[in-house]
């Protein structure tokens, strides 16, 4: 019923209709960042990037009424996929039967008189409960038994609206929203928009992984050797493949009757590659399982993340499946391998990814090779051929350390802010480029080095990035945070790498520094809580800033228990990953 379908879009603003106007006007302005503030009446302010849902939502979970038995809005589904949005629908929980009605300053609706409890409203019903069925939810509401049709001609803007809920005429309940992403929904306990099939996931923390830290383009036998070894399960998720050799170790594991699958990006920025396109050709008639992430009313912007799933280990990078990436020819990037097999077999965190990979190539988006090829042009690129000295070997030994498996969108944001946040001695950041001065990440560095954290932001000198991020060292000078470009110095190409280390844990994996890959695109990290593992990438930071030279200071590098040693003991802020 809207002129207006964007793919994408931004959360609920504001719930309730007391002092709607002024906080909107600051959430616009950017001031006013922050988790949901309470409004009186008892809603909340939800910000672009709320913090996620703690736990797992499961699909079928009932929406609960308000616990003080108050009317309130519960769901909106505004933007589905039908032809003119047939079928959208919203969901009121009222405590009683009465003279209920809605209103979006346009148009006005009466409520059936005979409703209570948790109703969905529809224009058609017929169409919403066929969305209900096909979605395999019933509208989040276990307890809604029917579809109520709203007598009175009521559209759903996708572009952004403001709905009223009333009784006897009076606003008792409001909930205004920017624009609606097509086949998301939005409910009040979610206090966000999701599409079908997504689910937030809580961090999953193992303890006493076994942990190989590595860097590009210095290592790149480390991601592959467990694809060459793997003797029944390989899993490759990433944004792009365009690896030859990635591509043979996965058609000789089919050949030897490993069970291969590989789910990859649809739509990548400059469009899907042709070697990309000739590769998983090879893969498929080999009976490798390919799926590429764009069905119709996609989950994710983009599916970024760089993993693999070998038997019982896991492989998570920063880089993608290509030569410029796990080839070593050309990005500086970091890696983790985390989980050796044999008597000392530790698959939690491989289990884990297994997991989330097995529900994301399985859902209603993951479309198979031959069908998404049928109707896609493909388009020719560049090839990497660079070659880079080893500075950095990893370790021969894998060490012991607790290891937490991140997520975006959902929780990935959040936990990376709340260790900066925690952080006692040291930042040291490695992206290609940030969205910005005021960036939420960006943010918790400066709060860090305010309050005398040793911080760091390495950044992308690549002709696409320079003079953005120049502008950004320029801005942040002021700032006590150290900022600037890197000096390859024929070390690597380019800086690609997306790392943090934070006292004694690293963080590595594919999550840019800017909003949509927070709350949009699938992501996937590790958190490593390990001293070893930590100074590790320490060393090859410092070895990276500003071209080699080991220019920070000696306790940053070298490890706090080395560099504080005639200190006594030093008291660390512990935070988990949970």
């Amino acid at each position: 019923m809207s002129s207006s379908r964007p793919r994408r879009s931004s959360d609920v603003a504001v719930r309730r209709p007391f002092r709607t106007a002024v906080l909107v006007l600051l959430i616009a302005a950017g001031t006013l960042a922050l988790p949901p503030i309470a409004v009186a009446g008892g809603g909340s302010v939800v910000p672009t990037e709320a913090p996620s849902t703690a736990g797992v939502a499961s699909p079928n979970e009932s929406v609960p009424p308000d616990a003080a038995g108050e009317p309130r809005i519960v769901e909106l589904y505004p933007n589905p996929t039908t032809e003119e949005n047939r079928g959208e629908y919203l969901v009121v929980s009222l405590p009683e039967r009465g003279n209920w009605s809605l209103s979006d300053g346009y148009y006005d609706a009466a409520i059936p008189a005979n409703a209570s409890g948790t109703v969905v409203l529809s224009a058609d019903p017929n169409w919403t409960k066929s969305i209900l069925a096909f979605a395999g939810t019933g509208v989040g509401a276990t307890d809604a038994r029917s579809v109520r049709r709203l007598g009175d001609y009521f559209p759903l803007s996708a572009s952004g609206d403001r709905i009223e809920l009333r009784r006897n005429g009076s606003v008792v309940d409001v909930v205004a929203y920017d624009r609606a992403w097509e086949a998301h929904r939005w409910r009040a306990d979610w206090g966000e928009w999701r599409p079908r099939g997504y689910r937030p996931r809580s961090p999953r923390s193992t303890e006493d992984a076994a942990v190989t830290p590595f860097v590009l383009p210095d290592s790149p036998g480390v991601p592959i050797e467990p694809l060459r070894t793997a003797d029944d399960r390989l899993y490759v998720a990433g944004y792009t493949l365009t690896s030859e050799r990635v591509a043979a170790a996965l058609v000789v594991a089919a050949d030897r009757g490993v069970d291969v699958r590989v789910l990859i990006e649809g739509s990548p920025v400059g469009g899907f590659p042709a070697p990309s396109a000739r590769l998983l050709d090879g893969l498929t008639a080999a009976g490798v399982d390919v799926r590429v992430l764009d069905g119709a009313a996609e989950r994710f912007r983009f599916h970024h993340p760089k993993y693999a799933v070998a038997d019982d280990r896991a492989v998570v990078l920063t880089e993608n499946w290509k030569r410029s990436g796990t080839g070593g020819r050309s990005n500086r990037g970091w890696g983790v391998l985390v989980g050796p097999g044999g008597a000392e077999r530790n698959a939690t965190v491989a289990d884990d990814l297994a997991a989330l990979f097995r529900n994301d190539f399985a859902a209603h988006d993951a479309r198979p090779w031959r069908g998404f090829r049928a109707d896609t042009e493909f388009h020719d690129g560049g090839r990497a051929n660079g070659s880079y000295p080893t500075r950095f070997a990893a370790p021969t030994d894998p060490t012991a350390a607790n290891v937490t498996v991140l997520t975006a969108p959902g929780n990935a944001a959040d936990r990376i802010v709340a260790r900066i946040d925690a952080a006692d001695e040291r930042v040291l950041a490695i992206v290609p480029r940030v969205g910005g001065p005021d960036d939420r990440i960006v943010r918790a560095l400066r709060r860090a080095a305010d309050r005398g954290v040793d911080v760091h932001l390495l950044l992308s000198d690549a002709w696409y990035d320079y003079e953005a991020n120049r502008a950004l060292a320029e801005n942040l000078s002021a700032e006590p945070i150290a900022v600037d470009l890197a000096a390859p110095r024929g070390r690597y190409g380019k800086v690609h790498a997306k790392g943090l280390v934070v006292d004694d844990t690293a963080v590595v994996g594919s999550l840019n520094w800017n909003p949509s890959a927070r709350t949009e695109n699938r992501e996937v990290l590790l958190a490593v809580e390990s001293e070893s593992v930590a100074d590790f990438y320490a060393r090859a930071y410092a070895a990276d800033w500003r071209g080699g030279g080991v220019h920070l200071p000696v306790g940053l590098v070298v490890g706090f228990a080395v560099a504080l040693a005639g200190a006594g003991v030093v008291a660390r802020r512990a935070i988990a990953f949970e």
